[in-house]
């Protein structure tokens, strides 16, 4: 089998890849693009969960979307080979591709610790577009009353959240003290946890699922480290996602727990880049390297590699989790270091009977934030935090009703437009 020539090799083809192709080509209309995927569509994964739950009924990129960016894309190929000593990539079909330039996307696989019994009929994980469409395939053949869901962090919410708007009984199973550990602090999680109680959820905490039991190939219960049984019609695995790096040993490229990239999202190799939840970047307050698997950080990497790769010097300024979250009348919005060590920090805070907020300063910046149901001014702090504009003149009015943008002096508002203006 000949090798395809390609100028640029897109290997994945989801958040990352799509605005990757977008940025390249803005800036070049004419060379080739190949762009694989292991999917059989193109999908949003930010909202696989609203799918599931009903509250929207595509998400597949239009076709028009695919079509203006003028490339071939191959549907169902998976990446097996990144030769060390040559620009070429094979596929476990044997297909094989010589590139000048490649972005590798290939997100996340997710964590599924070797339970007994996870092989039964029943038992999901929900991370994939593959995922998304075996569980509704289940819903709709099986009576589903009562869903167990392990794991407490964004996506055993995300997928509570849909399970609750199709009105079955779950259960929310938490190793850790509390909800959303990684973006929320314990008053937040608080406010967290009483919206899903109000909405029907059981919540278990400090417990975890050590096995699951079925009759006849069919899951049946979930079992607890505690020794309670949680009778289930469906079990949903939701501890996590790891980068999909695997297929990459061997090929010179710097692993750790992701791809290492530089500021410019490029691989120890100078040909080769990397975005989304695979790429392991600097994060924008703590400078540590880290991989941040969400959505709107696979968009700005994914833009950035695309300038880069037609051969500008755009920088990635490092990586920011935001996190959204909205349970019944709950909506809450955490940013940047929400729960800091001792040290150096000042905290301001906010408390009602439905509200809390939480503004978290360091050396006069604004470095995190956590908003319960108070959320409309969300967009100028991240503003604030990713300009890293200095607050010190007007802190004790950030939390005042009446801040906003006009709130700032003048050379704030322009630093703060035209850092907007540039962004990538």
């Amino acid at each position: 089998m000949n090798d395809i020539e390609t100028r640029y090799l897109l290997v994945g083809f989801s958040v990352a890849g799509w605005w990757c192709a977008r940025t390249i080509r803005e800036r070049d209309r004419k060379g080739k693009i190949v762009a694989i995927t292991k999917e059989n569509g193109i999908y949003s994964p930010p909202l696989f969960t609203y799918y599931l739950g009903n509250r929207v009924s595509d998400i597949r990129y239009r076709p028009e979307w695919i079509e203006n960016l003028d490339l071939d894309l191959i549907y169902g190929g998976e990446a097996k080979t990144l030769e060390k000593e040559n620009n070429r990539l094979i596929l476990s079909s044997g297909e094989s591709f010589v590139f000048e330039k490649a972005l590798i996307a290939t997100g996340g696989l997710p964590v599924a610790p070797p339970l007994p019994g996870k092989e039964l009929e029943g038992v999901f994980t929900f991370t994939t577009p593959r995922d998304m469409q075996k569980v509704s395939e289940f819903m709709k053949h099986h009576r589903v009353e009562r869903v167990t869901i392990l794991g407490g962090g964004f996506i055993g919410l995300k997928t509570a959240e849909a399970f609750i708007e199709l009105g079955v009984k779950v259960t929310l199973v938490e190793l850790a003290n509390r909800l959303l550990q990684n973006m929320l602090d314990e008053k937040s999680s608080y406010y967290l946890e009483s919206a899903l109680n109000r909405a029907g959820v059981e919540v278990i905490k400090e417990d975890t699922i050590v096995e699951f039991q079925g009759q006849g190939g069919k899951l049946t219960d979930a079992i607890l480290k505690s020794g309670e049984h949680l009778p289930s019609d469906l079990a949903v695995i939701a501890i996590g996602v790891r980068p999909n790096i695997d297929w990459l040993r061997g090929s010179g490229i710097e692993i750790n727990r992701g791809i290492i990239v530089d500021e410019f999202q490029q691989s120890q190799r100078p040909d080769i880049f990397a975005a989304g939840d695979i790429a392991e970047t600097k994060n924008l307050i703590t400078g540590e390297r880290n991989v941040v698997a969400i959505w709107p950080e696979a968009v700005k990497q994914g833009k950035v590699a695309g300038e880069n790769m037609t051969g500008s010097r755009v920088s990635y300024p490092g990586s920011l989790p935001v996190n959204t979250v909205s349970v019944g009348e709950v909506a809450l919005i955490s940013a940047g270091l929400v729960n800091p060590p001792l040290g150096d920090f000042e905290l301001l805070t906010e408390v009602t009977n439905d509200s809390y907020r939480k503004l978290v300063l360091k050396d006069g910046y604004l470095v995190g934030m956590i908003l319960v149901n108070k959320i409309e001014k969300a967009g100028i702090y991240i503003n604030l935090i990713r300009q890293k504009v200095k607050v010190d003149d007007f802190k004790d009015r950030l939390l005042k009703e009446d801040f906003g943008m006009i709130s700032l002096p003048a050379e704030y508002r322009k630093h703060l437009v035209e850092g907007a203006s540039i962004e990538v």
